[in-house]
C-alpha cells in the first residue's frame, strides 16, 4: 500500500511540535509545583515569624511577672503594712510607665501606684470567672486590653495571685501601655512584614504598623475567626481590602494570638516573574528548533544511501527492498535495518535463552554512568521488579534505587561492581547487602568485567551475582544461636555457683553439703527442664510450683490453686529454687514433717497493664509448732539473696503458731529483685 509521502524537512517539523509541546506541559506543571513550594514556603515564615514575635512578647511578659515575683515577696504586704508596700511598688515604677495595683478578687483596690496612698480608691471590675480559674490552676493570668479610666490609654496587665495576712487572697497586678508591647515586638518584624498581637476577645494588643489607630480595637471578624488551634496559616482581606497570606499562633501562657502578615502579591512576585521566564525560553527554544529542523532536514536526503549501505553490511549482504512508509529518504534504511535485525535475533535468542536458563542475576550496561542496564530474568527477580516473558532482553532500563553495603560501608554508586567495570576495574567475588525500595534485603557474589571494542575501548560492562542471601541468614542464625547458648550458659552457671557456695558456706559436714547441693541442682534442673519444654520463653507458676514440690513429697500433701500466670525464664529460676527450699524446709522442720500437715500454695495477680503484680501465699498447717531460732539457715538467706536487691517484689515471712507463713508479691513482667522482712527466723535449718 502506497502511502502519503512527505519530505524530511516536514517530518522533523511534526517531531520538533511532538518534542516541545510535552516540554512546555512538563514546564508547566513545574511551574505549578513551585507556586506550591513558594507557598507553603511564605507561610511557613508566617508562622515562624509569628513564633518569634510570640518569643519577645510573652519573654517581656515574663519579666513583668519576675517583677511581680519578687514584690510579692514583700515583708511589709506579708505584714499587712499597706503604706510601706505601697512605698515600695512606688520605688520599683518610678520614672516607668508602669502602674501596680494590689486588688481582692472582687472589686475593691488595696493600693494603686497612680493614687497616693490614703486616697480613696475607686471600685474596679470583678475577676471573671475563667480568670479565675486560670489564676487558682496557675496563680497568674495576663489580662485583655483595657482602657486606664485617668489618661484613656490602653494598656494590659500581669496580675498573680499573692496570699493576704488573712482572709481570701490578693490579686496583685502590674500594667503597662500597649506601646511598650509593640516597641518589644518590633524588634522580630521582618523587613515587609506587618506584625499583630490580639487579646482572646480579638482584640489588637499591638500592631507593628499603624499601631495608635488599632490597638483596643478588635480585628476584622473574617481575619481572627481564621485563627483556630495552635499555630497555621490562612489568607483574608485587610481593612484596605488588600488581600494577606497571615501566619498566627496562640500562646499558651498569655492566650494571645500572633499574626504576621505579608501580601500575597508579594509572595506570588516570583512565580510570575518564573513563567515569563519559561515562556521567553521556550519561545526561542521553538524558533532555535524549527530552524534547525529545517538545515539539517536539507541533509538527510543525502545521508540516506550512506545509512542503508551500513545496515546492509550489518545484515547478510541482501538487496534492500522497498518498504512502506510515510518518509521516503528513510524506506531504504528502514528495511537495511529489517534485513541486519534478522541477522542479529539469531545471536540475540541464543544468548537470552542461556541468560534466562542460567541461576544467576545478570546485568550489562552500555551507559558511561551505568545507570541504564539490561537484566536478565534473574536479576529483576532479585531487585522485586516484575518479569514480562514477552520483554525485549536488549531493552535497558533505569537501575532502581538501592542502598548497597560492603564490609559494613555504605557504597556509593560510583563504587559498585558494573560502575567500576565501566571504568575497566576488575571485581572478583565480592559480597554485598543490598537494600530494595521494598525494604527487603539481599546479599549478592559479584563479579564484573568491562565490555571492550575490537580496539580495545571500553564500551560497556558486564556484571554476574548470585544470590547468597539464604546462606547470609543461616551464618547469622547461627552466630545469634551460638551467643545466646553462652549467655544461658553463662547464667545458669552463676546461678550453680551461687548455689554450691551458700550450701558449702552453711554445711555442718561434706556429706551434708553433697546431699543438699545434689538436691538443690535437681530442683534447678527440673525448672530448666520446664523452660527448655516451652523455648526458654518462660513458665506458667501453676507448673512450675508442681514440678518444683512433687520432687520432694507427694503431690496430695498440697493445695495449689491460682489463675494462670505466666514468668519470664530469670523471675522462674528464682522462684524455683525457692519453692526448693520452702518446701525443703516444711519436709524438715514444717507441715509436711508428720503424716497429716499440708501446705497451701494460692496466688492473684494484682494491678494492671505495666504495673502487674504477682502475690503467691505459701501457708503450713499441722505440723509441730513453729519456735524461733538466732541463727538464719540458708533457706532464709536464699529467700533474701535469690532475687538480688532491689524493690520491685517483697517477701514476707511470718512464723505462726499454726506454720510458716511466707508471702512473695513480685512483679510478673521483669525481673524479680523483692527485699525481705522477717517477723522471726525460721525454727530449723534448711
Amino acid at each position: 500500500m502506497d502511502l502519503p509521502r512527505r519530505s524530511v524537512r516536514s517530518h522533523l517539523l511534526g517531531l520538533i511540535a511532538a518534542a516541545v509541546v510535552p516540554v512546555w506541559l512538563f514546564a508547566g506543571y513545574l511551574l505549578g509545583q513551585y507556586a506550591l513550594q513558594e507557598r507553603y514556603r511564605f507561610e511557613q515564615d508566617a508562622v515562624q515569624t509569628a513564633r518569634q514575635v510570640s518569643l519577645v512578647v510573652e519573654g517581656e511578659l515574663a519579666n513583668l511577672q519576675t517583677i511581680l515575683d519578687g514584690l510579692s515577696k514583700s515583708p511589709a504586704l506579708a505584714s499587712g503594712d499597706l503604706q510601706g508596700f505601697h512605698r515600695e511598688a512606688l520605688d520599683l515604677v518610678h520614672g516607668t510607665d508602669r502602674t501596680i495595683v494590689l486588688r481582692d478578687l472582687g472589686r475593691n483596690q488595696l493600693m494603686n501606684t497612680e493614687i497616693g496612698y490614703g486616697a480613696a480608691l475607686p471600685s474596679v471590675a470583678p475577676i471573671e470567672a475563667v480568670d479565675r480559674e486560670k489564676l487558682n490552676r496557675s496563680g497568674v493570668f495576663v489580662s485583655d486590653v483595657f482602657t486606664d479610666k485617668g489618661s484613656g490609654e490602653y494598656r494590659v496587665a500581669v496580675a498573680i495571685r499573692v496570699p493576704a495576712p488573712k482572709g481570701e487572697d490578693l490579686l496583685l497586678s502590674l500594667s503597662v501601655p500597649t506601646a511598650r508591647i509593640r516597641d518589644v515586638l518590633m524588634r522580630a518584624v521582618p523587613e515587609g512584614w506587618t506584625v499583630g498581637v490580639g487579646d482572646r476577645d480579638g482584640n489588637y494588643v499591638a500592631r507593628s504598623k499603624l499601631h495608635d489607630e488599632w490597638t483596643g480595637k478588635p480585628g476584622l471578624p473574617g481575619y481572627v475567626e481564621k485563627i483556630v488551634g495552635r499555630s497555621g496559616s490562612f489568607t483574608s482581606r485587610n481593612f484596605e481590602g488588600a488581600t494577606l497570606l497571615a501566619g498566627y499562633y496562640r500562646s499558651p501562657h498569655s492566650d494571645w494570638f500572633y499574626t504576621a502578615n505579608v501580601p500575597l502579591s508579594a509572595a506570588q512576585a516570583p512565580l510570575w516573574r518564573s513563567l515569563a521566564a519559561i515562556c521567553g525560553i521556550g519561545l526561542l527554544s521553538l524558533l532555535v528548533s524549527v530552524a534547525l529542523g529545517y538545515f539539517v532536514g536539507k541533509r538527510f536526503t543525502q545521508a540516506t544511501a550512506e545509512l542503508a549501505t551500513r545496515a546492509e553490511a550489518l545484515g547478510h549482504g541482501r538487496s534492500v527492498e522497498p518498504l512502506s512508509t510515510s518518509v521516503t529518504e528513510f524506506a531504504a534504511i528502514a528495511q537495511a535495518m529489517v534485513d541486519a535485525e534478522r541477522a542479529i535475533a539469531e545471536r540475540r535468542y541464543e544468548l537470552e535463552a542461556v541468560l534466562e536458563t542460567a541461576p544467576a542475576a545478570v546485568w550489562f550496561t552500555y551507559d558511561p554512568k551505568a545507570l541504564q542496564v539490561i537484566r536478565n530474568r534473574f536479576a529483576a527477580e532479585l531487585m522485586g521488579l516484575p518479569t514480562d516473558a514477552h520483554k525485549s532482553f536488549g531493552r535497558p532500563d533505569l537501575v532502581i534505587d538501592t542502598v548497597a553495603v560492603k564490609d559494613g560501608h555504605v557504597v556509593s554508586r560510583e563504587d559498585r561492581p558494573l560502575s567500576r567495570a565501566m571504568r575497566g576495574q576488575l571485581t572478583d567475588h565480592e559480597e554485598f547487602a543490598y537494600t530494595l525500595p521494598s525494604g527487603v534485603e539481599r546479599f549478592l557474589l559479584s563479579s564484573a568485567r568491562p565490555i571492550r571494542s575490537p580496539g580495545g575501548r571500553i564500551i560497556g560492562a558486564v556484571q554476574i551475582s548470585l544470590d547468597i542471601t539464604e546462606r547470609k541468614r543461616g551464618e547469622e542464625q547461627l552466630k545469634l544461636l551460638t551467643n545466646e547458648l553462652n549467655h544461658r550458659v553463662k547464667n545458669i552457671l552463676a546461678v550453680v555457683q551461687s548455689i554450691a557456695s551458700q550450701t558449702l558456706r552453711n554445711a555442718t559436714s561434706l556429706s551434708e553439703a553433697g546431699r543438699t547441693l545434689s538436691s538443690r541442682l535437681v530442683s534447678l534442673a527440673r525448672a530448666n527442664d520446664l523452660l527448655i519444654q516451652q523455648n526458654w520463653s518462660g513458665a506458667d507458676v501453676k507448673d512450675l510450683v508442681a514440678t518444683s514440690v512433687s520432687s520432694h513429697a507427694p503431690i496430695d500433701r498440697f493445695n495449689i490453686s491460682g489463675e494462670s500466670v505466666w514468668l519470664p525464664p530469670n523471675v522462674a529460676l528464682s522462684a524455683a529454687l525457692a519453692f526448693h527450699e520452702l518446701t525443703t524446709n516444711a519436709l524438715k522442720y514444717g507441715a509436711l514433717s508428720n503424716e497429716t500437715g499440708t501446705v497451701s500454695i494460692q496466688w492473684k495477680l494484682l494491678g494492671q497493664k505495666q504495673h502487674r503484680w504477682l502475690n503467691l501465699e505459701w501457708r503450713e498447717r499441722g505440723g509441730p509448732p513453729v519456735e524461733p531460732v538466732e541463727r538464719k539457715g540458708f533457706g532464709t538467706q536464699l529467700l533474701e539473696r535469690v532475687f538480688a536487691s532491689g524493690t520491685s517484689g517483697r517477701v514476707t515471712l511470718k512464723f505462726q503458731k499454726s506454720g510458716l507463713v511466707c508471702t512473695m508479691r513480685v512483679n510478673s513482667a521483669s525481673q524479680v529483685n523483692p527485699t525481705v522482712d522477717n517477723d522471726d527466723t525460721p525454727g530449723g535449718e534448711s
